[in-house]
């Protein structure tokens, strides 16, 4: 009967051991004073070593410099038959890379003590990347408020997806219209273009939408404000495309040039207004000037009595002349 219980716990320490082998976790035991006495296949081959390399090394050589002194923390609870749960530190790899760990371990009733680890590595690079990520949005969106609230030009982020628009802060400041901030329909900037330009700005959105290896759009356009008033525009946008070519979303700018324009109409009025003087330049004074110079070829010098009436004859034939080529310079420059 002795016999036949020793057989049993015989074959019951063989099932742990197995069990201990075969577990993914990374498994390991230790001596009261930090040896480590075993550990087993998912602990030597995550961290790439043998048995050789662990068996009755003190596990804080292990440890990475920055992580010992918490461990050592937590080692102390151990000792004192506390129980450590999900503590992390860095091991030290056979490749001399480090991995990151989160540990359960106790204390067993002969005093060593074990230790249950998972490879968390992957883990916590994803983690790093999402907050790196995130933090990478935030300053964007930071940058992005700085820069409508800096520039004049309204800046538009047009989803093509859920066909929604979302305005700068400038928009409603430079058009007068009351606007939502986090995204609009993109009838909230079309039913608002000149009834006169609407058609060739919409054809001409879309068409570079459509257009699977467009970038870029460009158009300028009138704007109907809130007061009734008319800004000219130049709105130009990025449009942003999927691995498909297909148009996901649009970026852009609308910039106010309306002085710039009020100041070319003025100078093709100013222009206008030239050429009619060069047109009046041509005919009315021009005529009367020619005149004077065929009647003036009539007379004939010689007949005149005396040296001052020939030389007053060549003054006013000379100054005729000379104002004939000074209306001709005027309209050659105002043509020009």
């Amino acid at each position: 009967m002795e016999e036949a219980v020793d057989i049993k716990c015989v074959d019951y320490v063989a099932g742990l051991e197995v069990l201990f082998n075969l577990s993914p976790d990374l498994l390991c035991q230790f001596s009261t004073n930090g040896r480590i006495l075993k550990a087993n296949h998912a602990f030597k081959s995550a961290l790439g070593y043998t048995d050789d390399d662990l068996i009755g090394k003190h596990f804080i050589d292990f440890v990475h410099p920055d992580d010992v002194e918490e461990t050592m923390k937590q080692y102390g609870l151990l000792t004192r038959n506390e129980t450590v749960l999900l503590f992390r530190n860095r091991y030290r790899c056979a490749d001399e890379e480090y991995k990151s760990l989160s540990w359960n371990a106790n204390q067993l009733p002969d005093g060593t003590l074990y230790a249950s680890a998972r490879d968390i590595s992957d883990i916590i690079k994803a983690t790093r990347i999402k907050e790196r990520a995130e933090q990478k949005s935030r300053l964007s969106n930071e940058r992005y408020k700085l820069v409508t609230a800096a520039t004049k030009d309204i800046i538009w982020d047009w989803n093509l997806k859920t066909n929604k628009l979302k305005w700068g802060k400038s928009f409603e400041t430079s058009f007068g219209y009351a606007v939502d901030i986090k995204s609009e329909p993109i009838d909230s900037w079309a039913s608002h273009i000149h009834p006169e330009d609407k058609d060739y700005v919409l054809k001409s959105i879309y068409k570079a939408i459509n257009s699977r290896d467009v970038k870029f759009w460009r158009e300028e356009y009138r704007y109907l404000k809130a007061d009734n008033s008319v800004a000219f525009i130049i709105d130009q946008g990025y449009i942003i495309r999927n691995h498909d070519k297909k148009a996901i979303r649009m970026v852009g700018a609308m910039q106010n040039i309306t002085e710039l324009k009020e100041k070319e109409l003025r100078i093709i009025k100013q222009n206008e207004q030239l050429m009619d003087i060069a047109q009046i330049n041509s005919h009315e004074i021009r005529r009367p000037v020619a005149s004077i110079l065929g009647l003036m070829q009539l007379l004939d010098k010689e007949l005149m009595q005396n040296d001052s009436q020939r030389q007053l004859f060549d003054y006013l034939k000379t100054t005729t002349e000379e104002l004939d080529a000074v209306i001709k310079r005027i309209i050659d420059k105002t043509a020009d």
